[in-house]
Parts: C-alpha cells; structure tokens; sequence
C-alpha cells in the first residue's frame, strides 16, 4: 500500500513528492554547477617575446582578417 500526505485538499502519493524532490534537487545542482558562458569577443592574449614580434603578430592578425571579410564579401 502506498501512504499519502493530504497537501491543499488532495491526497499525494509519497512516491510522487520523493519523485519531485528528488527532480528538483538535480535540477538545482544541474543550474548550480554548469559551465558559464565564455566570452569569445576578447581576442586571445599574443605571448611575444619582443615588441617587434608583437607587432608582426597583430599586422599578420589584420591581413589575415582582410584576406577573410574580402573572400566572404560575394
């Protein structure tokens, strides 16, 4: 036989509150450790050894980004 709680007038099963209790403990725990969103708009940081390789990498970054929006641009 399965017992019942009388909640708001209408008997409930106890599995059925177990069932939802326990839905809404990993529900919980699911929002509570998800990963956040990363931001991809910030550029990686350029890890040069001088300031002229620095340099070279940016000016490389930019050509290679004009190469691209000018074969996309149709």
């Amino acid at each position: 036989m399965v017992n019942y709680y009388t909640i708001a007038g209408k008997n409930i099963p106890t599995y059925k509150i177990a069932m939802g209790l326990l839905g809404t403990y990993v529900g919980l725990g699911y929002l509570a450790l998800r990963p956040g969103k990363k931001d991809l708009s910030a550029p990686p940081p350029i890890n040069a050894s001088s300031d002229e390789e620095a340099k070279f990498i940016q000016e490389f970054i930019r050509e290679a980004e004009a190469n691209d929006a000018a074969a996309n641009k149709h």
